[in-house]
């Protein structure tokens, strides 16, 4: 980082320079006193002020919190006191993740007269922790159960690659967010590819860790079973320094999984050569529109030319993956949101037709789909005793339009909220981990991704493999955080 992108003394330096800066580039700047967090936070704090009317990426932007936070970061580094890269970094979280004295709407009605939250959720302590600025919480699809619903309460979140068209779902603001430059990276929830599938759309990187790897406690669920938070940002780099922050058993979360954690930033730049990656051939896999099948397969020659070996494999079960994923999610959120049965009233139609169904589901129904998950994350585990990672897209298509409900792909009319879940809810399903890159753009110049899966806890693989896709790419610098109409 240079002198040049500090504003204020002469340099022609703008908002937007700050905020394009990564967590090294700040990290940097704050040591070598070029620049302050206070600086940071206030030029993305006004970027936040002047671009959210835009895009609708912030439910709740906290100010005097922030610049609270930042200032106590700059008076703890100028006294030597290091908390790490994320020291001072402006970050958000997703609505569904408590922040202790706000409102978490989980971007519903039913919570909107909610009262303040009396803690954080752990993630949230942990980016505290870490030295973090929240500067504030972003919005999403009502209980995280999909989108865009443009009937929605707080209204459609935009992608800024082009704003008319969708940023992913449900995390939909912290993709947003993040590819717009209004932080450096923001917290989301996966469940069944909301961490993954905005990532994709609006062209930034997002990590969905194994299973139990990163608490929910302090999360608002939609499946106990399926439920993932995840770190999106503008770089791999960067990722991996949002879950380094909050990785780790937490004792409090009977879903956490004490297995200790790794040095993902000491993965960037491992040597990956000679790693087998796993090519699926099933038919789920070719149902890719041909403008996100011309980057795939060039993302697949990237791969070979910077040492990996690329070998096909046929995944077990791969096509009736959708069915048991909602019939587990169904049983999961409709348990879940019982508590909520006296503000039954209160939900969206949207929400409501994805939660309320799983109350006529069976326990005998139930019980057979997590005996079918169970085989399934099996059968998909054999798979590494072949190959040492797996790669295959995000999305078949590239952003669709906002009301866009059905797109042709290869002949054939599909559902763009199921198309866009087909080959990122294995993942879930089996709690494997699984990051989402940047790999090209369509014709029409949107971000078109692709997703790499490891074993369990094998997280720094999949930084070490993706940040050499990335490096080799050189795509990330040239996607900018520029809002496009």
């Amino acid at each position: 980082m240079s002198e040049q992108v500090k504003p204020g003394q002469g340099s022609g330096a703008t908002t937007a320079d700050v905020c394009a800066l990564g967590v090294a580039e700040l990290a940097e700047a704050y040591r070598k006193g070029r620049l302050s967090p206070v600086e940071v936070t206030r030029a993305t704090l006004e970027r936040i002020d002047a671009l959210n009317p835009k895009i609708n990426a912030f439910r709740t932007v906290l100010h005097e919190s922030a610049l609270a936070a930042a200032e106590a970061a700059e008076r703890q580094l100028r006294a030597g006191i290091d908390l790490g890269p994320l020291h001072g970094v402006p970050v958000s979280v997703k609505d569904i993740i408590r922040v202790k004295g706000t409102v978490t709407t989980a971007g519903s009605p039913v919570l909107m007269d909610a009262p303040p939250d009396e803690e954080d959720a752990s993630v949230t302590t942990r980016l505290r922790q870490a030295g973090a600025v929240l500067v504030g919480k972003v919005n999403l699809h009502e209980f995280a159960t999909g989108g865009p619903d443009p009937n929605g309460p707080f209204g459609l979140v935009k992608n800024p690659r082009k704003v008319g068209y969708q940023p992913g779902s449900s995390s939909s603001g912290s993709g947003s967010a993040t590819a717009a430059g209004l932080g450096v990276i923001s917290l989301g929830t996966d469940t069944g590819g909301s961490v993954r599938n905005p990532a994709a759309l609006c062209g930034t990187v997002g990590i969905k860790a194994t299973y139990g790897r990163v608490p929910v406690h302090g999360v608002i669920a939609l499946s106990v079973n399926l439920d993932h938070v995840g770190p999106l940002a503008r770089s791999v780099y960067d990722t991996a320094a949002g879950l380094q922050a909050i990785a780790g058993h937490e004792r409090r979360d009977p879903y956490s999984a004490a297995v200790p954690t790794d040095d993902y930033l000491g993965a960037i730049g491992r040597d990956i050569n000679g790693l087998r990656v796993g090519v699926p051939t099933n038919a789920l896999y070719r149902q890719v529109h041909p403008e996100v099948r011309e980057v795939h397969e060039q993302a697949l020659k990237m791969l070979e030319s910077v040492g990996f070996d690329l070998v096909e494999v046929d995944l077990p079960d791969a096509d009736d993956v959708e069915a048991l994923f909602v019939r587990i999610n169904q049983g999961d959120s409709a348990a879940y949101h019982e508590r909520f049965r006296d503000r039954e009233h209160l939900y969206g139609a949207d929400a409501a037709k994805r939660i309320f169904p799983g109350r006529e589901r069976s326990a005998i129904d139930y019980v057979t789909a997590r005996e079918a998950q169970a085989e399934f994350r099996r059968n998909w585990l054999a798979v590494f005793e072949r190959v040492d990672l797996l790669v295959h897209g995000v999305n078949p298509i590239c952003a669709p339009k906002h009301g866009v409900t059905d797109v042709d792909v290869n002949g054939k009319s599909h559902y763009v909220r199921s198309l866009l879940g087909y080959f990122n809810r294995a993942a879930n399903l089996t709690g494997l981990p699984a990051i989402a890159i940047p790999a090209g753009l369509g014709p029409n110049g949107l971000p078109v991704a692709i997703q790499l899966t490891a074993p369990h806890f094998k997280e720094a693989r999949l930084f070490a493999a993706g940040y050499a896709f990335e490096q080799a790419l050189g795509l990330a610098p040239k996607l900018g955080i520029d809002v496009v109409d």
